[in-house]
């Protein structure tokens, strides 16, 4: 059965789902939702046909959670309180193609003479190349993220200044998550040693979901700098919970179909974007408290929230509990956070939520511009002790099915720009991942009110190292 990538609101138990189900990775379409994670980077070292053997057995083990249709029923078993298993996904990296024989040129054919890399626009002959079925926007995956082109075009730190590990050459990326520590490491354990004379474990990433409870009592997924995180998500099937209209979106945006099994209609992948992003959360804290210092709280805030409170807010363009500053001007403690709103409808000068604040810098939701949609699967996690002095950040993932248009121009045309959106004087960058660019931003001195006062906010998040990945189809890994 050949699905139709574009169409909305299929079923998890639908004909779609079980036609492409069991030759898709899990974790694309809908999140593990393990509290632990490994991540094991890997540089090959064996012979090629040793390599590959190795893929095809660890990806056809049983008892572990591979596949997107071993991930439905891992759910179903465990609302049933049977448990649940390991969940593995296996990534290759350009190299690590070009290791295992493979032309990773395949991944944009039809464009690699496109020099996508000074073009941001939504050209015609995309469109064109959509239509055959050719992946186009996906250059950067061919020449890595280290590469000197993708680092000045993301305006990145030179690779130079990344962890060591990370200037390796890196051919594949292993994930193994569950809510179990003590098994997760024994299982990762079990990996390293089969992994001996296969490949060398350039680097080992250990995340930890961090969880807050609400004073209604409600957990919530939250990262170091105490923020509700993973709010507003792309959702795929009908029967997900979802907090906007906008949730609900096609399966084009994230899935590709496989270049190596061409001569099947079911075998999809996607392009995983991996950064390691280490936060300062002292030095956050610090800068909030300076922001602070020169708002000023209206009537309804005073005896509900702190200047420190409403900062915060302004940088994010959330409370920490999630209440969007669109909507309320304290926080609510609603559980899910409200999230379907239109800036233009509610906040089109940006009197409550600047321009530049987090959320909406990276998802403008319209906004009075004409731009495509840009949305990523998020499935990233944090690293590091929330409460002891340690290094700490997020092992930040997504997932999309074309770099160029979703992570990259996220990253580069709006969260780095700033001088977006163009409405008035330079919004400033992205006062949380922008990069690049240094001046102030325009802040709301209070919430309402035509009154701004200029602050340079930013450098709290770095980032110490990343790359482009391909999680394959099953049907690619167990035919290699």
């Amino acid at each position: 059965m050949s699905i139709n990538l574009d169409q909305k609101e299929i079923s998890i138990n639908g004909p779609e789902f079980n036609a492409i189900g069991g030759q898709l990775q899990s974790n694309i379409l809908k999140s593990h939702s393990r509290d632990h994670v490994r991540l094991l980077f890997l540089s090959c070292q064996g012979a090629e046909k040793r390599i590959k053997g190795w893929i095809k057995n660890f990806i056809s083990r049983d008892e572990y959670v591979v596949s997107a249709m071993d991930q439905r029923a891992d759910t179903a078993a465990f609302k049933n309180g049977m448990g649940s298993k390991v969940v593995v996904n296996f990534y290759l990296t350009a190299k690590g193609y070009e290791k295992l024989g493979y032309d990773s040129n395949r991944f944009s054919d039809g464009n690699i003479q496109v020099d996508e890399d000074e073009d941001d626009s939504e050209n015609l002959e995309e469109e064109v190349l959509k239509k055959q079925n050719l992946l186009y926007g996906n250059n950067a995956f061919v020449h890595g993220m280290k590469s000197i082109k993708v680092n000045k075009r993301l305006k990145d730190p030179e690779p130079r200044v990344w962890e060591q590990e990370y200037n390796s050459d890196i051919h594949a990326m292993i994930l193994l998550a569950d809510d179990d520590t003590a098994r997760l490491d024994s299982e990762a354990t079990k990996v390293k040693d089969s992994l001996q004379g296969i490949a060398m474990i350039v680097k080992e990433e250990i995340g930890n979901d961090i969880t807050e409870k609400l004073p209604s009592g409600r957990k919530i997924h939250v990262e170091h700098f105490g923020f509700s995180d993973g709010i507003s998500q792309p959702r795929f099937f009908i029967e997900d919970s979802r907090t906007s209209p906008l949730d609900l979106q096609p399966l084009n945006i994230v899935l590709v179909k496989d270049p190596f099994t061409a001569g099947s209609d079911n075998n999809y992948g996607s392009f995983l974007v991996f950064r390691k992003l280490e936060q300062d959360v002292e030095g956050f804290n610090q800068k909030v408290s300076e922001l602070a210092s020169k708002l000023n709280l209206n009537g309804n805030q005073v005896g509900k929230i702190s200047k420190e409170d409403y900062a915060a807010a302004l940088v994010i363009g959330r409370f920490k509990d999630g209440t969007p500053l669109v909507k309320s001007d304290i926080k609510l403690g609603e559980s899910p956070a409200f999230n379907d709103f239109r800036y233009e409808q509610i906040d089109r000068p940006a009197h409550k939520c600047p321009f530049h604040a987090h959320i909406r810098k990276t998802n403008p939701r319209g906004q009075g511009l004409l731009v495509g949609q840009k949305y990523i699967t998020r499935r990233g996690i944090p690293y590091g002790a929330k409460d002891l002095p340690v290094k700490k950040g997020l092992l930040f993932m997504c997932f999309q099915s074309n770099l160029k248009r979703q992570f990259n121009f996220i990253q580069k045309a709006w969260a780095n720009a700033p001088g977006f959106p163009p409405f008035r004087h330079r919004p400033g960058i992205d006062p949380l991942i922008g990069q690049g660019h240094e001046g102030g931003q325009s802040w709301p001195k209070q919430f309402g009110v035509d009154q701004e006062i200029e602050f340079n906010f930013s450098g709290f998040v770095k980032m110490k190292g990343g790359e482009y990945f391909f999680a394959p189809s099953i049907g690619f890994l167990k035919n290699i």
